[in-house]
């Protein structure tokens, strides 16, 4: 078995880690080699499950870090991890909380089940779930470090970060983990390692400009955010509005000032990026000239 250390502490945040730091946001995972300084780290966890999965092919080893958010986010996966035929897997795994949350109740039993589905290949499984208050303990907060030496250590040690170090796009990964669900088929789960192109952003602010939680209800409009207090967006968008982190709101805000900022771009790109686009002219190309 590869050798993990686990330090689970009530620590204030430190301050950012230098080195090699990554930030894994709800929805995303991020796999990556266990190089000397890298950190991959993620917080604001309630109902979610952040999942560490340190595994070994071969001769390399490697660590994966996911902030799970549904029971098909959670399958999502594990059906990823699985496809890396992987000679040993140590899982490590917090949130799900608070305990009475049936949404945290859920996820807590997807995550073991796949869990035990890994059989054989499973080395290692410390999960800590449905032990109480999200934001108490630092049970919202989970990540894995690699020393200078090469060590290994896991832990739920918070970190001060601002909103850019969460959303690097300024918003388009808010978008994209409130809306991604819009999606046909919806989207649970992503690569954090792959930017977002043009035509993600394009389709993710479209859907967030006319997205209503209650369809006849302006007020209940994703954009309307920008115009909510602080405490009516955490009533209105978190199933667990008492527990959620003090920037919840913000990130959200920014989110919505997002898709609003990049209206001029939908409208023009939802032209020349549509799926239905004929080329100019095709109606006339198709009666005077021989079908292919």
């Amino acid at each position: 078995m590869i050798p993990v250390t686990i330090d689970r502490n009530d620590n204030p945040p430190a301050a950012k880690p230098g080195g090699d730091f990554r930030f894994v946001d709800q929805g995303n995972y991020l796999k990556s080699a266990l190089v000397p300084g890298l950190t991959l780290y993620s917080d604001s966890a309630t109902s979610c499950i952040i999942t560490i999965v340190v595994a070994q092919k071969g001769e390399e080893i490697s660590a994966t870090l996911a902030h799970l958010d549904s029971p098909d986010c959670i399958k999502a996966f594990f059906t990823v991890v699985t496809a890396e035929n992987y000679d040993s897997i140590q899982i490590y795994a917090q949130g799900a909380n608070p305990p009475d949350n049936e949404t945290a109740r859920q996820n807590a039993a997807q995550l073991k089940a796949s869990v035990e589905s890994l059989g054989s290949t499973l080395a290692a499984a410390d999960l800590y779930l449905l032990e109480g208050s999200p934001r108490e303990d630092n049970r919202g907060d989970f990540g894995i470090s690699i020393g200078t030496a090469g060590g290994i250590a896991v832990s739920n040690q918070p970190y001060a970060l601002e909103l850019t170090d969460r959303d690097p796009t300024c918003g388009g990964q808010t978008v994209y983990c409130i809306m991604r669900r819009q999606e046909h088929p919806p989207v649970e789960i992503r690569n954090a390692a792959l930017p977002f192109t043009h035509a993600e952003l394009v389709e993710l602010s479209s859907i967030a400009l006319s997205y209503r939680k209650t369809p006849d209800d302006p007020a209940s409009a994703f954009t309307n955010i920008v115009n909510m207090q602080n405490a009516a967006i955490r009533e209105s968008w978190s199933t667990t509005p008492q527990y959620e982190a003090p920037w919840f709101s913000d990130q959200l805000k920014q989110g919505a000032c997002f898709a609003l900022s990049m209206a001029p771009v939908t409208t023009l790109s939802n032209y020349y990026l549509s799926k239905e686009h004929e080329r100019p002219f095709t109606r006339l190309r198709r009666a005077i000239l021989p079908v292919d």
